[in-house]
């Protein structure tokens, strides 16, 4: 693929442009783009075929320049595009990881609902499906804005260890059994973290507004090992501002009595258990270590303890699946009456062991569709979104709740309402900047548990780091 263009940031957005219409295709064009101060021109040529077109820079409608001049560019490019091909991807010309941003901008600058949609139509490309969803999230992140301050923290609690290793997974996420072998030690580790950061929250006057424990697959500790990390949490941690305790269980044959009572015990008010899918050969194929049945039996035991909220997560496009596989499964873990859905779109990642998405992308577009109007006629309402690069379909990965159940934690990260303080390996922490042209702040640990157990030093300097900027 050649890019011509002035600036190293108008190629890798044409780049990222030519991904989405053109996939694997997109490496035979050559793309040239010229811009004047009201104007951009984008030319494609493929196999000698040249096709161009114009987009007038509209600062009116767009409120700011980088905005007005990032949508003439996508709409010159689209337009060109439509010449090689019919597929105009669903969510438009919007390629970022949290395409809800684009409408709660124009909300906030004052705009009308109806003026965003065609914004987000007209401009933007955005499929009119797409938009509805849009605008209901971002309506919904704006309401829940307003219940965050500066003060304001969440804790994660990283669980980078697995049963075994799924092959569509790229998470940081240690299987192998000597890896394993590590679990005791790191519960050690991971402790003295919780009691820093404990520290830190008090010696910062943060309220503790969320826990979420995550992996990896949390249970996979024994139930002895939750306890005495969980009751730390509550030990150390000023729970009284704190709204939600979630621990997401993940793997279903991980789950047993004990742990189910400890959780319980402990205050936990959210748990996650994760099937994927609920067809036993697509476990199989997927390398999941469970089935079906062993899902099924998980949620009735989990029913039992009467947790205020359980999700089960599902993944559209696995390996060997159809839409109406995906559809069935959907339509299982519905007839079980959990509090929250989240629907999860397979990503291609190198470091994952299966790296094939499903074809025919309208018929997944299509299957997604309908399992969202399903959860909605069900009454559920979705109430965060996020998307990944090279995700099946062009689709996302979405999280479903009935009205009361929101899970603040999953909004609140993913939208970067307050301040996150992550512990553990592979986790990062976020601190939101206190002015509005400067950027969020990560600050990541190691990786890899073997690294996480051998350097106590960085934890300390990480957090110390973190405290300059409170």
């Amino acid at each position: 693929m050649e890019i011509f263009a002035k600036t190293e940031a108008l190629r890798l957005h044409l780049y990222h442009l030519s991904l989405l219409f053109f996939h694997q295709d997109a490496e035979n064009f050559s793309i040239e783009c010229k811009e004047s101060e009201t104007e951009f021109f984008v030319q494609l040529t493929k196999n000698k075929i040249t096709k161009s077109a114009s987009a007038k820079i509209d600062l009116s409608l767009h409120k700011e320049a980088s905005r007005a001049s990032n949508a003439a560019l996508g709409k010159a490019f689209s337009l060109a595009a439509k010449a090689f091909t019919d597929y105009l991807p669903p969510y438009g010309i919007l390629f970022g990881v949290r395409p809800v941003k684009v409408p709660l901008f124009y909300l906030k600058n004052g705009s009308k609902k109806e003026e965003i949609f065609r914004i987000l139509c007209e401009e933007f490309f955005v499929s009119s499906e797409k938009a509805d969803l849009l605008l209901s999230l971002a309506k919904t992140e704006m309401a829940f804005e307003e219940k965050f301050n500066k003060n304001d923290g969440m804790l994660y609690l990283s669980i980078p260890f697995c049963p075994s290793r799924c092959h569509y997974c790229s998470f940081i996420s240690s299987s192998a059994p000597k890896h394993l072998q590590l679990i005791p030690q790191y519960v050690e580790k991971l402790q003295e973290e919780i009691s820093m950061t404990a520290s830190l929250f008090s010696e910062t006057g943060k309220k503790l507004r969320a826990v979420y424990m995550g992996g990896g697959t949390p249970g996979i500790l024994t139930a002895e090992q939750m306890q005495s990390i969980l009751s730390l949490v509550k030990n150390q941690f000023d729970f009284s501002s704190c709204e939600e305790f979630c621990v997401e269980i993940g793997r279903p044959d991980t789950i047993t009595d004990e742990k189910l009572f400890v959780l319980k015990n402990m205050g936990v008010d959210r748990i996650s258990i994760n099937p994927q899918s609920t067809n036993n050969e697509t476990l199989k194929r997927i390398g999941r270590g469970h089935s079906a049945e062993v899902f099924l039996s998980a949620m009735e035991k989990a029913k039992t303890f009467h947790f205020p909220s359980i999700n089960c997560d599902l993944i559209a496009g696995l390996d060997g699946e159809t839409p109406e596989d995906f559809l069935s499964s959907l339509s299982t873990v519905l007839s079980l009456s959990p509090e929250e859905i989240t629907i999860h779109a397979l990503c291609k990642k190198r470091s994952a062991e299966e790296k094939n998405l499903p074809s025919f992308a309208l018929s997944w577009q299509e299957a997604m569709t309908s399992a969202h109007k399903t959860c909605i006629n069900q009454g559920f309402a979705p109430y965060y979104l996020y998307r990944q690069k090279n995700a099946a379909a062009d689709l996302e990965n979405t999280g479903f709740s009935k009205r009361d159940s929101f899970g603040i934690y999953n909004l609140a990260m993913m939208e970067d309402l307050c301040d996150i303080f992550a512990c553990g390996a592979g986790a990062i922490s976020k601190i939101l900047p206190k002015h509005k042209n400067e950027k969020i702040l990560r600050f990541a640990g190691y990786k890899y548990p073997f690294e996480y157990l051998s350097d106590e030093e960085k934890i300390k300097s990480r957090l110390n780091e973190m405290k300059l900027h409170l």
